[in-house]
């Protein structure tokens, strides 16, 4: 799917002249069904603060959702609040008009010690920040500790060498080594990026700005392991639309997704810290660089919406606060960066302490960075390996992803 296609085919001079209307849809929309108890309380708190009666309006999946902003925007009816994703995400939304300038609630929050400079980055296009951060998460590979010992694996693997050998000690212990589904409509980039980041981090970014082909031999070679890890039996099947199904009916020991899940697991009475932990996913080779990825969402405010009502600054006020971090945290165990709140869970915090001794390479996840105009396409060819996963399928997805980046950056 395309949201900058859409735009334009209704016309971008449309979407930027939403008027009024739109401060009278005081909603707050979202994708984020699992965390329904959280976003209702910022919600709440937001309403609070601003007086206006700010309701929140879910959709699932993600590509479902997206279609639905993408519908609104085009025909003059985006939400007052919406949560999206930075990057090159962002960038795109940015230049539809549509979203408002925080700069004043962003320079205030760093005076006030609740956010960094750094985090406003997270959250910036061209220095300008145009969103709350609503998530800020570390992407690990989960595993259940259990199985872990069962198997006889003492400690989490440190290489990749180590990191085979566990999927195989695993398997042979009773346990898929790992989850891996491909619903939601996204998830399919998942196990794709992180084995060319495991290869070779800048042909990771590379990929993301069309300096790196989708048939490149970095490519090659992470569709190469990727095959090989399917042979061998290391994956759940994709088809499961549960995306935590495997790992919490404890079927599958490990599950490589942001620290954000957490929480999902948690509420399925799994113990953060006791039932599950993490580890930092090694590269392929012991001469690349350890990458890790760091998802930041945000929630954007319509700049009709908050230029038609001015109190409604008061709202993203209240959704920046650590009282509004702590309720997030407190209720689905997610961690919005708040350097005055409270770590959600044992694992989170964990994971901050990882990154800290690693000093990985950081990178904006492949969800984010890759143009959006290509992204639901490139995910479908990445899908259709992983319910495929032969050589000649492997073939066939690089040689249709590449069809797709040339020819979109051939337009550039």
């Amino acid at each position: 799917m395309s949201f900058m296609r859409t735009i334009t085919a209704v016309s971008l001079a449309a979407a930027l002249s939403m008027g009024t209307a739109v401060a009278a849809d005081l909603a707050l929309y979202s994708d984020k069904t699992p965390w329904n108890a959280g976003m209702t309380k910022l919600a709440e708190g937001a309403s609070a603060a601003s007086g206006a009666t700010i309701k929140l309006q879910e959709i699932t999946p993600t590509d479902k959702y997206q279609a639905f902003m993408q519908t609104s925007i085009a025909g003059n009816n985006a939400p007052a609040f919406f949560t999206w994703w930075n990057g090159q995400q962002l960038s795109d939304l940015v230049a539809t008009g549509i979203a408002a300038d925080l700069t004043p609630y962003w320079d205030q929050a760093i005076a006030d010690g609740d956010f960094s400079a750094d985090q406003k980055a997270l959250v910036s296009v061209d220095g300008k920040p145009y969103g709350v951060l609503l998530n800020v998460a570390n992407w690990v590979m989960f595993y259940n500790t259990a199985a872990f010992e069962k198997a006889g694996i003492a400690a989490p693997p440190t290489t990749w060498a180590e990191f085979i050998d566990a999927c195989d000690k695993l398997k042979a212990a009773g346990f898929t080594p790992i989850n891996a589904p491909a619903s939601g409509g996204w998830m399919p980039f998942i196990w794709f990026s992180q084995l060319v980041l495991g290869t070779n981090p800048d042909s990771f970014v590379g990929l993301t700005d069309g300096s790196v082909a989708y048939d490149s031999a970095d490519v090659q070679n992470a569709f190469k392991v990727w095959g090989e890890m399917y042979a061998k039996g290391y994956f759940t099947d994709p088809r499961e639309q549960d995306d935590q199904k495997y790992f919490v009916d404890k079927s599958a020991a490990m599950f490589l997704v942001g620290d954000w899940h957490s929480g999902s697991f948690a509420e399925a009475g799994m113990e953060p810290g006791k039932d599950f932990k993490t580890f930092l996913m090694p590269s392929l080779s012991p001469d690349v660089q350890q990458s890790v990825i760091v998802e930041a969402s945000p929630i954007v405010v319509s700049k009709a919406a908050l230029d038609a009502d001015p109190n409604l600054g008061k709202a993203v006020q209240s959704l920046m606060g650590a009282d509004a971090a702590n309720a997030l945290g407190s209720t689905v165990q997610v961690y919005n960066g708040n350097l005055k709140a409270k770590a959600p869970n044992a694992t989170i915090e964990a994971n901050k302490e990882l990154v800290a001794t690693a000093k990985p390479r950081a990178l904006v996840r492949w969800w984010e960075a890759v143009p959006s105009q290509i992204q639901g396409d490139l995910v479908a060819a990445m899908g259709a390996f992983m319910f495929n996963p032969t050589p000649e399928q492997a073939t066939e997805s690089m040689k249709t992803m590449q069809t797709i980046n040339a020819d979109y950056w051939a337009s550039k």
